[in-house]
C-alpha cells in the first residue's frame, strides 16, 4: 500500500472538507431530475366509432407509470351518455392493452391503442378509430368535453378524411380542412326544432355531394360527428353520436 507523503495528505484531506460542500451542492439538482411528473386526474368516456370495434376485454394502462402498476378494466361503448370513469395519469399520455400487465404495452399484438389527453381540460372523449398503419390495433382521437370547451347546444366536427369538407347548415357554411376539428355553436335552426344539412367534398377539383339531411337540434345536449373516407368504397361519409347535456366543470387536478 502507498503511504501518502504529508504534502499528499494535506491535500485528501482538503478534498474531503469539500466533500459536503459538493453532495450540497449536488442536492440542489437533484430534484429537477428525480422528482417525478405530477398526477393528472382525468375523466374518460370511451366510443367505438363503428360496431365492429370492440374487443372483448380493454385495460386501461398509464405508460409513465411505475413497473407494474394496478391497471383498470374499462368498456368501449358504441354510444354517448353519462358514464365515465376517472384515471390518474403520471402526465397526459393513456394507453389500452388487451391484458391487465403493464408489460403488455410492449406487445404489440395486445396493444388496442394509445392517445395524449390534451392540456387544454381534463375531460374527454376518446374515440376510437380503425387504424390500418400503425403499431396499436385502433387510432384514438381525443375530443375534449368538457362544459367550458364543448358547450350545451353545440355539435363538435371533425374531419379525418383526406378531403377538404364543406358543411352546409341552412345558409351557413362550414369549411374544414383534411384532420380540422370545428366547434359550430348556436347553430341555425328551424321553427321545428331541426337544422337543416348539407355535407360536400372537394374532389377532381369541384366540391361533389356526400350528404344531406336534417340534424335535430341539440339543445341542452351536444353532437359528435366525424367526416371520413370508407376504407372500401372510397366514399366521405359522416358518422354522428348524440351526446347527453355536459357535466359541471372541474379544475385541473394535480397530485404530488
Amino acid at each position: 500500500m502507498k503511504i501518502l507523503d504529508c504534502r499528499s495528505r494535506r491535500i485528501f484531506r482538503s478534498a474531503l472538507k469539500s466533500f459536503p460542500l459538493a453532495m450540497k451542492a449536488m442536492a440542489l439538482f437533484q430534484p429537477v431530475f428525480s422528482q417525478e411528473t405530477p398526477q393528472v386526474r382525468v375523466e374518460l368516456r370511451l366510443l367505438a366509432f363503428s360496431q365492429d370495434i370492440q374487443p372483448t376485454e380493454v385495460y386501461m394502462q398509464d405508460p409513465a407509470a411505475a413497473v407494474d402498476p394496478p391497471s383498470v378494466k374499462v368498456k368501449i361503448q358504441t354510444y354517448l351518455n353519462e358514464d365515465f370513469f376517472p384515471a390518474t395519469l403520471r402526465g397526459r399520455k393513456v394507453a389500452f392493452t388487451t391484458k391487465p400487465d403493464h408489460a403488455s404495452l410492449t406487445r404489440q399484438e395486445e396493444l388496442v391503442g394509445e392517445a395524449t389527453i390534451p392540456e387544454a381540460g381534463d375531460s374527454a372523449i376518446l374515440i376510437f378509430l380503425p387504424n390500418k398503419t400503425g403499431k396499436a390495433m385502433y387510432q384514438i382521437m381525443p375530443i375534449l368535453d368538457s362544459k367550458k370547451v364543448f358547450p350545451a347546444g353545440s355539435f363538435n366536427v371533425t374531419n379525418i378524411s383526406p378531403f377538404p369538407i364543406r358543411l352546409m347548415l341552412e345558409d351557413k357554411n362550414f369549411d374544414f380542412r383534411p384532420g380540422q376539428p370545428i366547434l359550430i355553436e348556436n347553430p341555425p335552426v328551424r321553427p321545428s326544432g331541426q337544422v337543416g344539412m348539407r355535407a360536400f367534398a372537394f374532389r377532381d377539383e369541384k366540391w361533389n355531394p356526400i350528404s344531406t339531411g336534417l340534424w335535430p337540434y341539440p339543445g341542452n345536449a351536444r353532437g359528435v360527428m366525424v367526416l371520413f373516407q370508407d376504407p372500401r368504397s372510397k366514399d366521405v361519409q359522416l358518422q354522428a353520436f348524440d351526446d347527453v347535456p355536459p357535466r359541471v366543470d372541474k379544475p385541473v387536478t394535480v397530485a404530488p
